[in-house]
């Protein structure tokens, strides 16, 4: 019992020390990645930032819709998708669609055309959504707990989809697609600054890759041993033990979006040039100025007359 609990306090304690403020960084970086791409025409026409632009996004739409709620199963025994059958099919469906549709734009492909890569995004997007449908299908509650439910899918989803998806598939296609990344930035007019630059991708993109490959594989390899081991009578120091190396996996898994950010801006001094441009730009354009109503109803700034203060001692 004991043990027990000490696993339940210690997966308590993952959520509050790192899920929490991994979930703040990483909806702070994702908007800041927005902020920086779309304030600027150059880099909104750039074709490898375009795939960046898109990976904040699906990035802003998992941490909040998706990792909450494991922060609150996890950390704060507040779970309506193991309670309620709509949101446990609603939650695994976009759980899978997000994440998977969020690794895709970090794998940036060899197209130089704006047009096509815009394109892929859209349609990668739209097969991710079509391809996990029947996980809507094949999900359910089981013994208070939101899993797959027993079938051909859901064996073909835990030992082929996932661990293919997740863990090896990235790796190995991101490994071929730096190289078309680099040869890209090297065939533009300007050959010493994307030089700089081509270097500067490589770097930001190499991290990306090695915590990709360290945290997807065990990621991706997760539900087989679950699946390997549901038929075996469990008791609650073993379940609190998986709970808690659950834990460790998802979170360190999520480095992938949490980080990316970051990584950029540590990697990259032309990154953080426009950062420190265009940041401090945004919040003076969202700045809110005194206004005076008139009678039409209609606002205008409030002009103010510094000769009509004196002052006083």
């Amino acid at each position: 019992m004991l043990m027990e609990e000490t696993f339940n306090f210690l997966t308590r304690l993952l959520n509050y020390i790192f899920a929490i403020p991994m979930l703040i960084l990483g909806i702070t970086g994702s908007i800041l990645i927005v902020i920086v791409i779309t304030q600027k025409r150059t880099f909104r026409q750039n074709t490898n930032l375009t795939y960046l632009l898109a990976g904040a996004i699906m990035t802003g739409i998992h941490l909040p819709t998706i990792y909450i709620q494991m922060i609150l199963v996890y950390g704060f025994n507040v779970s309506l998708m193991n309670t309620n059958e709509a949101a446990c099919r609603e939650h695994t469906y976009l759980r899978y669609v997000t994440t998977v549709a969020a690794i895709s734009a970090i794998i940036r492909n060899r197209w130089g055309s704006l047009r096509v890569v815009r394109l892929v995004i859209v349609c990668t997007v739209i097969f991710w959504f079509l391809f996990y449908i029947p996980v809507i299908f094949f999900t359910g509650i089981t013994n208070g707990v939101c899993n797959f439910k027993p079938s051909l899918y859901t064996t073909l989803n835990t030992y082929i989809f996932t661990p293919l998806v997740y863990g090896l598939g990235p790796v190995g296609v991101i490994t071929y697609c730096i190289l078309g990344t680099v040869k890209n930035l090297r065939l533009n007019n300007i050959q010493r600054s994307h030089e700089k630059l081509a270097k500067q991708v490589r770097a930001m993109l190499i991290p990306q890759l090695i915590i990709l490959a360290i945290s997807g594989i065990p990621f991706g390899f997760q539900n087989i041993y679950l699946d390997i081991t549901s038929h075996i009578a469990k008791d609650a120091k073993r379940i609190a033990i998986e709970n808690f190396l659950g834990q460790v996996v998802l979170i360190f898994y999520h480095f992938n979006y949490v980080f990316t950010f970051y990584i950029y801006v540590y990697k990259s001094s032309e990154f953080r040039k426009v950062l420190k441009k265009q940041v401090p730009r945004c919040i003076r354009a969202c700045r809110l100025y005194p206004t005076d109503v008139i009678i039409n109803n209609s606002i205008k700034p409030l002009e103010i007359n510094e000769t009509n203060f004196t002052q006083t001692v």
